[in-house]
């Protein structure tokens, strides 16, 4: 009898526990606003993301140089970890670049990747950042960046400024 009462109570407080640090992984699904992201106590992350990255200078201003040629298209999911990490940073380099918050498009999927959406965006891995320079893709960052999201944008905006003048 007493071991079926400590083993319902340790199973209580184990199940407990999982549903409470799964409290912060509200899945926002549909079109996102930054305001959102910033306010809503269940995201907190975004703010703290913001707030701690430090993008590279160089990398920056490249971007900032050329900030009215193009928007961007982030599909990401606020239970995910990757995009937890990568949209705090990306939105860091789009403030500090001076970009305005229109010029990011920005929609939550939910753990089958729909977003609710109105077009297909052919997303299979979240974040995915998509660039689009004059209405057509020139680009995209699928989960993690290789090197950093400011290094990464800077890299799809300059071949995509090659391949113009070619």
């Amino acid at each position: 009898m007493r071991l079926k009462t400590l083993l319902l109570g340790g199973g209580l407080l184990f199940s407990t526990m999982a549903w409470a640090q799964n409290g912060n992984d509200k899945v926002i699904k549909g079109k996102i606003e930054m305001k959102t992201l910033m306010q809503d106590q269940s995201t907190d992350w975004f703010y703290k993301g913001v707030n701690s990255y430090q993008p590279n200078d160089n990398m920056l201003n490249y971007i900032k140089s050329n900030r009215t040629n193009y928007n961007l298209v982030v599909v990401m999911g606020t239970w995910d970890e990757t995009s937890r990490k990568v949209v705090p940073e990306l939105y860091k380099v789009m403030i500090t670049a001076g970009s305005p918050e229109d010029q990011v498009l920005m929609f939550g999927a939910d753990q089958k990747m729909q977003t609710d959406a109105p077009t297909d965006y052919k997303v299979k891995k979240l974040p995915t950042v998509i660039v689009y320079r004059d209405g057509s893709e020139v680009g995209r960052i699928v989960g993690a960046p290789k090197e950093s999201v400011e290094a990464d944008l800077s890299r799809i905006l300059l071949n995509s400024s090659r391949k113009e003048k070619e």
